[in-house]
């Protein structure tokens, strides 16, 4: 009877094995399509065996436990290129924003001067032609609306940006709030039959959308996950997080601090919060500085070149452009100056075309027309300095959309790499259905013989005793 019973105790024990390893495999197949799912498997284990005397009988199999398949070496490659890739997107969606404003185009800053230069040579051939006159005024009134809608749109994305900064910070905070509370759950059923592989997963799924806010460093520990920026400020550790905070800088920018107040936003260099940064302190500025450059140096040369003429009223020539609020416009500082140059002259007959101080005289026209290729201080004439800024632009665009793309083509490699040892087959899992739905018909067919047995020998002891 000991024999028996212990028979069918191994057999119970494998119709329970085979019945969670199904189990498993069903849970598999449900969740073949859910967004960072990772593939659990059963961990048979052989049951330490029985001793009769000299005799060692094997004492079966249990499920020690489900274990979660994945590659953590993969895994974080992917969070360093999905923070890589958010960057890249990042810069890229500002740049396609501010491009449009820096092209060749009918209303352009570049078509804007050859408009003005094209205007003093019709105005050379009748120099007190009220129309001539009034052509030259449109122009540079053009031009002067052209730098400061260029610098209205820099400034106003990098307005927007600063806003974005605040919002990463807020969502990296409660991102860390809730990885951090999943740390003690995990921990928890780490060594038990269940590993925490849903919650695993969930983690691995916030830690994901974390390292496409801002650059991240992940380590493992007894105590679940520990975060930290890729400057070392930590954000997790155990069931703590550490929340960073926002401070607005002399400039009118958002700093961004860590838990004690230590400026960390030159150390964010790459997710949507790098990226941010990056456009707003290093690559709008330098657009800017180049723009107000031009428009202050081109702005001060037209006003010199009108002040050594006269006007049809045989008055000495006034500043043909203005930089509220300093005055002289040549004084005026270069910040600023794009988003301020105006027109000053308010009538056709202020413009100093004449040498002479004779009303027919063009002599002075020359001295403006010699500005059109005329280097100006910052080495470049005004053509050629605002092709370089639209090189520059479309540059920045072009390099932003090229990692973009090449980080997009890791990504997907990266996780076709993740798939192949973490994703779910549907053929596999159908093949291991098959394989656990066998054995656990063998199993039962075990216990039905061995019941079988019990009945014959309950039914030998009864007519023994009769």
């Amino acid at each position: 009877m000991g024999s028996l019973s212990s028979s069918l105790s191994i057999a119970v024990q494998a119709l329970n094995a085979a019945s969670g390893a199904l189990q498993a495999t069903n849970n598999n197949i449900a969740n073949a399509n859910t967004p960072g799912y990772t593939r659990e498997v059963p961990i048979l284990q052989e049951v330490a065996p029985t001793t009769d005397g000299n005799l060692s009988v094997g004492g079966g199999v249990a499920i020690e436990a489900y274990q979660s398949v994945r590659d953590e070496l993969v895994q974080t490659q992917i969070q360093n290129e999905t923070s890589a890739q958010s960057g890249a997107n990042a810069q890229l969606t500002s740049m396609q924003q501010i491009q449009p404003t820096f092209t060749t185009s009918t209303q352009d800053i570049g078509t804007d001067i050859s408009a003005l230069f094209s205007s003093i040579s019709s105005l050379s051939t009748n120099p007190s032609s009220p129309s001539s006159r009034q052509a030259v005024l449109t122009a540079g009134q053009n031009l002067a609306t052209a730098f400061n809608t260029a610098s209205n749109t820099l400034t106003s994305q990098q307005v927007g940006l600063n806003t974005q900064v605040t919002s990463d910070v807020s969502q990296i905070n409660q991102l860390t709030q809730q990885i951090a509370a999943l740390n003690p759950q995990i921990a928890a059923l780490k060594g038990t039959e269940s590993n925490g592989g849903t919650l695993e997963d969930q983690q691995n799924q916030l830690i994901l959308q974390l390292s496409a806010i801002t650059n991240v460093s992940v380590t493992q520990g007894k105590d679940g996950v520990t975060l930290s920026t890729g400057s070392g400020t930590p954000l997790v550790m155990g069931t703590q997080s550490f929340a960073l905070q926002t401070t607005t800088a002399s400039n009118g920018m958002t700093d961004v601090l860590d838990q004690n107040g230590t400026d960390i936003t030159k150390t964010i260099t790459s997710g949507d919060l790098g990226g941010t940064i990056q456009t707003r302190d290093t690559t709008i500025p330098t657009l800017l500085t180049q723009l107000d450059t031009l428009a202050n140096q081109f702005g001060a040369a037209f006003n010199t070149a009108q002040s050594t003429g006269t006007d049809l009223n045989g008055a000495t020539g006034t500043a043909f452009f203005k930089f509220p609020p300093t005055v002289p416009p040549a004084a005026a500082p270069v910040a600023g100056s794009a988003g301020s140059i105006t027109l000053a002259l308010t009538s056709p007959s202020q413009i100093a075309a004449s040498s002479d101080g004779t009303a027919g005289s063009n002599g002075n026209l020359v001295n403006f027309s010699a500005l059109q290729t005329a280097t100006l201080p910052a080495g470049q004439t005004p053509g050629d300095a605002y092709a370089n800024l639209v090189y520059q632009v479309g540059s920045l665009t072009s390099n932003a959309n090229s990692e973009s793309t090449a980080t997009t083509a890791s990504l997907l490699q990266l996780n076709d790499q993740l798939n192949s040892v973490s994703g779910v087959s549907i053929d596999q899992e159908s093949a291991n259905l098959i394989m656990y739905q066998t054995a656990y018909e063998a199993a039962a067919r075990v216990v039905t013989t061995i019941q079988s047995m019990f009945t014959v020998t309950m039914a030998m002891g009864t007519a023994a005793a009769d």
